[in-house]
This record gives C-alpha cells, structure tokens and sequence, in this order.
C-alpha cells in the first residue's frame, strides 16, 4: 500500500462505505508562467484544504485517468484524458506550449467527509507530456522524471574541471 496515503483513504478503499465518496483531483499548473487550473472528478465543484493550509476552488470536470506497465525506456507514465467543456484546459495548454517550463500535474484524493486536507501527503507530481487537443477532449501522458535513463553520476569528471584526477 501506498504509505503517503491517509488511513481514512485506504479505509474507503478497503470498505467502499457509502456515506463516503472519494473526490479525485488534478492541479494542472506552470510555475512562473500561469495560474494553475483546479479540477476535481465530481458533479459539483468544491472548495478543500492543500497540504500548504490554503484553501482551493475545484471546478467540476470530467477526467480520467490509467496507469499502464512500464515501458522499455524504463519509466511509467500516467495517460490522462480532460474533456474540454469551457476550454479552460485548452487554453492553459495553448500557453503552456509556447514556454519552456514544464507543465505539472498533481494529483490529491479528497474523501467527501473531510475537505480540510488531501489523503495523499506529499501528493503525487507528474510532468505532462505528447499533449493533444481535440474537439471534446485534452489527452496526454504525465510522467515522473526519467531516472532510470539518467547518467550517474549526474556530474561529469573529467581532466579539464578536476586536474588532479590521474
């Protein structure tokens, strides 16, 4: 089980009780560049408690989301579908496109009886990637760094910058 889930998640996971309703969210932002767009996976948007302590507006979105194996190239990506009512994603990802800062996503379950913080702590960040836009729907991949394919160590000695390497 994942351990940055709450106890009162994975209870409603095991349980499934009735009264309790897990509320899925995306922050989809772009730091330094626009305001991040919050969705949640209801009917009715909401406003909820961040891990930082500030509260949040959620609009209502439909959204889906699979995690499917990895991948040869050693990392798993998260595939992400957005419908495009409003295009309020449709925009942000038509900014996005033109600035070199990557977009982030970050996902954080919320239960319906207790708004005053997520059930995910440290929430799970992703960056978006092969993003497409259509009519209805925004679709595209989020993936963790791709640390597997990285050099390590990350910095390179060599002759020039550590002469005293024989």
């Amino acid at each position: 089980m994942n351990p940055a889930l709450q106890d009162a998640i994975r209870e409603a996971f095991a349980i499934a009780p009735t009264n309790q309703v897990i509320f899925h969210t995306l922050e989809i932002r772009q730091v330094g560049v626009q305001q991040p767009v919050y969705i949640a996976k209801t009917r009715r948007g909401f406003t909820a408690v961040l891990e930082t302590g500030s509260a949040r507006f959620f609009e209502a979105c439909g959204f889906d989301f699979s995690l499917p194996p990895s991948n040869e190239d050693g990392f798993q990506s998260l595939n992400i579908a957005i419908d495009n009512v409003g295009r309020r994603v449709t925009d942000f990802i038509e900014t996005a496109k033109s600035q070199v800062q990557p977009v982030e996503v970050l996902y954080r379950p919320f239960l319906s009886t207790d708004l005053s913080r997520p059930q995910m702590s440290p929430p799970l960040v992703l960056f978006l990637k092969d993003v497409k836009v259509e009519t209805m729907q925004v679709t595209g991949r989020a993936t963790f760094m791709d640390i597997v394919n990285k050099h390590f160590p990350l910095e390179l000695y060599n002759r020039e910058r550590f002469p005293t390497l024989g």
